[in-house]
Order: C-alpha cells, then sequence, then structure tokens
C-alpha cells in the first residue's frame, strides 16, 4: 500500500509538472506577451549594451556572424544572440522564444534593438506583426510581405525567387539584398549580409529593411 501512494504521488506530482510545464509554453494573450516583452528587454539590458550605432558604413558591413549566440531546444525553442559587422562590432541584438503550435507555423515572440530602435515581432502561425518602437507598423505574411497597418497595402516584401540573394524593397523601391550563404562561424572575418545596398537610404527605410531581414537572420539560427 505504502508503495502505491508512493507511485500515485509520483504520477500527480508528475502529471502536475508536466501541465505547469505546458501552460508556461502556451502562445499567450496580450497581458503576458507584454509581461514577456519586458522580461526579454531586462535580460537584453544585462548582456547587449554599447551597440555601435547602425549607419550607412555598419550597415554595409552587417554580417551573418553572432556573438553571445545561445540555441535551446526543448518543448520548444528560445535563442538570443548578436549580430556583428565584419569586423565584430555589435549592432543588432535580439531574443527569441517559441511556443506550443497545433501546426508546423510557429506561436513565437522576437524582440531585437540596435543602438537606435526597437523591434518586436508577435508571431502566430508563422504571420508576425511587427513594431517598432512600440508603434504597430504592420503584418509580416508568411511570404515576406509587409502590409501597412494603417492601409493595409504592402510598405515592403523580401522576394523569395533569386537562389543566391533575397531582395528587399521598400515603398516599390529595392534597398538591397541579404545573401543566402549561411555563416561559417570561423574566426576572423564574418560574412557580409547585404549586398547591392542603395547608396542613399532614409532612417524609415532602414528601419523596414532591418526589420525584414533581422525575422530571416532569425529564422536561419532557429532552423540551423
Amino acid at each position: 500500500m505504502i508503495y502505491l501512494a508512493i507511485l500515485a504521488a509520483t504520477l500527480i506530482f508528475g502529471g502536475l509538472a508536466l501541465t505547469s510545464l505546458i501552460a508556461k509554453n502556451i502562445a499567450p494573450g496580450s497581458k503576458r506577451l507584454a509581461l514577456e516583452t519586458a522580461r526579454m528587454k531586462e535580460d537584453m539590458d544585462l548582456w547587449a549594451k554599447d551597440l555601435v550605432p547602425i549607419n550607412k558604413e555598419e550597415l554595409e558591413l552587417f554580417s551573418l556572424g553572432q556573438d553571445k549566440q545561445v540555441l535551446r531546444k526543448g518543448i520548444t525553442t528560445t535563442a538570443k544572440g548578436i549580430f556583428t559587422t565584419i569586423y565584430h562590432e555589435p549592432v543588432l541584438a535580439y531574443n527569441y522564444r517559441e511556443y506550443l503550435s497545433n501546426s508546423d507555423k510557429p506561436n513565437a515572440l522576437l524582440y531585437a534593438r540596435s543602438a537606435e530602435h526597437e523591434y518586436i515581432y508577435y508571431i502566430q502561425k508563422g504571420i508576425g506583426t511587427l513594431f517598432i518602437d512600440g508603434q504597430e507598423v504592420g503584418t509580416l505574411s508568411r511570404e515576406g510581405v509587409l502590409q501597412g497597418k494603417r492601409t493595409g497595402k504592402p510598405i515592403a516584401s523580401m522576394k523569395q525567387s533569386n537562389p543566391s540573394l533575397l531582395p528587399v524593397e521598400v515603398g516599390g523601391k529595392e534597398i538591397g539584398n541579404l545573401t543566402r550563404k549561411v555563416s561559417k562561424g570561423d574566426k576572423g572575418l564574418y560574412e557580409r549580409a547585404f549586398e547591392y545596398l542603395q547608396p542613399e537610404i532614409n532612417d524609415k527605410e532602414e528601419q523596414l529593411f532591418l526589420a525584414l531581414v533581422l525575422k530571416e537572420l532569425v529564422s536561419r539560427s532557429v532552423n540551423s
């Protein structure tokens, strides 16, 4: 009888622990998302200080390499890291967490920051709602088209047709291309991330460009 009682207690505690674990990884509502985002910000304050501002030169030097990269896969996936220039200057930090999904399309939260701007994606079944500096910008489809919140029309996109490059357009104008190369993690210079950047890019175009390439680069890291 004692053994049966111990076994029953073990099963009960195990079931409660599993239930608690699942509950923590279910896609959260708006209030919990806000709390999760705040926790990500606090965490990032500790390990992503002193980011180098992204000007035209830094954008040209932006690389596929990362510092402080951490990837954990279990019931769900979490990841974080800091994208750097080819000279290892930290320019864009991110924190990513997936939640349980009943399909192959992820539910996730992606928080990122540069020295000047903050980017947040709330992702539901692979479709991301983008916020920049606290303002809702629009919805990014699985096909890489960002539709503006106000107009519902495409304001930026990442085309998937080129086998070696991913062209990014903002307002109908091609801003630059993200390479399909994968970082080898070798010591020394990292691979450049972008090619054929326009010589004149305003701040809004840069923000939308980085928002689209950020999601793509993090997806590669998570699925590597």
